[in-house]
């Protein structure tokens, strides 16, 4: 088994298919911001796909029980960089909301930043510490 997606059901499809390909600058895939679902390219074999929470719960048959994300977060989407550093200024100035700053959490070796998305999905980008010789 491998995970070939990562789809975050959101609410509000057209700010988050915004978000992802003028924020994070990933190229699209599949999808436009009348499709409903897109799915993006995130530089590995696993994809990154948005649906919209209503097409989804629909399709299920949960359309009448409550959509709202719990207290806590329940997915984080990682993205390795070059420079945590400067994609993290980045994204800044592209308006993503920072969650936390980049800093070194040595106890998982990376040095790392938190972001949101429109929905309040939680992004981290990340690199791996280098170890002191």
């Amino acid at each position: 088994m491998r995970c070939s997606y990562i789809r975050l059901l959101v609410n509000d499809y057209v700010a988050s298919f915004r978000f992802y390909r003028d924020v994070m600058k990933l190229p699209v895939l599949w999808g436009s911001e009348i499709t409903r679902y897109a799915e993006f390219d995130v530089y590995s074999p696993t994809r990154l796909a948005l649906n919209e929470r209503e097409v989804m719960a629909e399709a299920l048959g949960t359309i009448e029980k409550d959509a709202a994300l719990p207290g806590q977060d329940r997915v984080s989407v990682i993205f390795e960089v070059d420079d945590v550093d400067h994609s993290a200024a980045e994204l800044v100035a592209a308006g993503a909301p920072q969650v936390s700053p980049p800093k070194d959490w040595s106890a998982w070796g990376i040095r790392a930043a938190h972001f949101r998305d429109p929905d309040g999905y939680l992004l981290e980008i990340n690199r791996p510490l280098v170890p002191e010789t």
